[in-house]
Parts: structure tokens; sequence; C-alpha cells
């Protein structure tokens, strides 16, 4: 974590310099209260929770802990506006159901050729929910959350915290007004938080300190 990074975490009163990531059906209430009562930033996971649903975790997480936390949601243009399922081009769906099948008969599930379920367009419901129960901190994976979301997010006292693996994205993020970015590394585990096409991705060593010499934000390392 940069020395501005740390300043930031003294303001909102998280006594050490650790951001627990909001893993879908991972990061639920319990372990965000247990990460903020140890003094770190615990973040919920609001990427497959219908709006009523993060509510009550919103509302469940401050029943376990009086301390900061955050929500994150993902702003990947696939997810904010999710494609029909029956335009999935055939020859794709097959591949990846084949591959799919090879892991389900390894565990013992059965296998299936079927067109996958609609994925359901929550985040414009659940960033209402958000600035309704006044979060302390919104963070973003996969995107730009743009200056009006952020300028929404500041006129009720939120902070927000965007995710980037690569110096222009830094700097989109950093132009909508965002109060710190978390830089992150290519050696991250499973999906890493790009979303456009620049070529400057490198790992943590290297990529964070070019995002601190590109922004005049907070910066926090990311694994």
């Amino acid at each position: 974590m940069m020395p501005r990074a740390t300043e930031l975490c003294s303001s909102l009163g998280i006594r050490h310099p650790i951001v627990q990531s909001g893993m879908s059906r991972v990061a639920g209430p319990e372990l965000v209260a247990a990460v903020s009562n140890a003094g770190g930033l615990g973040i919920l996971a609001a990427l497959r929770l219908q709006p009523d649903e993060l509510r009550a975790q919103i509302r469940r997480v401050r029943e376990l802990t009086d301390a900061p936390f955050g929500v994150n949601l993902w702003l990947h243009p696939a997810v904010v506006h999710p494609a029909a399922p029956e335009s999935i081009e055939p020859r794709a769906l097959a591949d990846v159901q084949q591959k799919l099948n090879e892991i389900r008969a390894r565990v013992g599930l059965q296998p299936s050729t079927a067109t996958p379920a609609q994925f359901p367009e929550l985040v414009a419901g659940n960033f209402e929910i958000i600035l309704d129960e006044r979060v302390p901190v919104w963070s973003i994976g996969l995107g730009d959350p743009g200056a009006e979301m952020v300028a929404r997010c500041h006129e009720r006292g939120l902070r927000v915290m965007a995710m980037v693996t690569n110096v222009d994205d830094a700097r989109t993020v950093a132009t909508a007004g965002v109060d710190v970015i978390v830089a992150q590394g290519t050696e991250a585990g499973g999906h890493r938080s790009n979303w456009s096409d620049a070529a400057d991705e490198a790992g943590t060593m290297v990529i964070v300190p070019r995002i601190v010499d590109a922004v005049k934000l907070p910066v926090i390392a990311a694994g």
C-alpha cells in the first residue's frame, strides 16, 4: 500500500492496510465483518445478489460490525448488460460444454449441452441499494464507473475504489473521480480486473509504481 492509500485508510478508520476482496459466493457478511473488526476493510460481494438480498446482507454486516466496509460490483459491459444466451455462437457453446463435461465427469455430475440461463441484469438495481444504504466504500471491478456514478456516490458520502490492471485504465478511473485505485498485477489468481485492450499490463512490482507515477490518487497494491 502506497503512502497516500495509508492516509485514506486512516481517514476511514481502518487500522491495518489490508483490503479483503469481494469474491462472489465467498465474501458474505460474516467474512466482511471479521475483516473489518480486525482493522482491515471487508468487502461484500454483490455480483449475483438480487437487490433485496444485497440490502439484507449490508444490514447483516452492520449488525456484526461498526467498522467501515465496502460492497463490490462488477462493471464489465457483459455484466451491466448481459448478452442473450441465444446469441452465443453454437460452435463456441459446444466447445465450452465439451470442456465442462470433462470436469463434470471427474466430479460425478451429469453432462450437458444446454444453452446457459440468462445472466440477470443486477448492476443498476444494486448500485441504487449501495447508495440508499450509504455503504462507506463502493468497490469496482472490471469497469469504469464514469463521472456520474462517482458523483452520486460522493453526494451520499461514499468513497469509491476501482481496481485496474494497467496505466490507461488507471487514468480513466482517475478522470472519473474515484478516491482510490487498486493496482492489480498479472500474477493475480482467478480473473483480473481488465476490461480494455491496453497493452502495458505487468506484474505487481512493475505495474504498481507505473500507476503511482501516472495518477495523483492513493494506490493499493494487489497481487
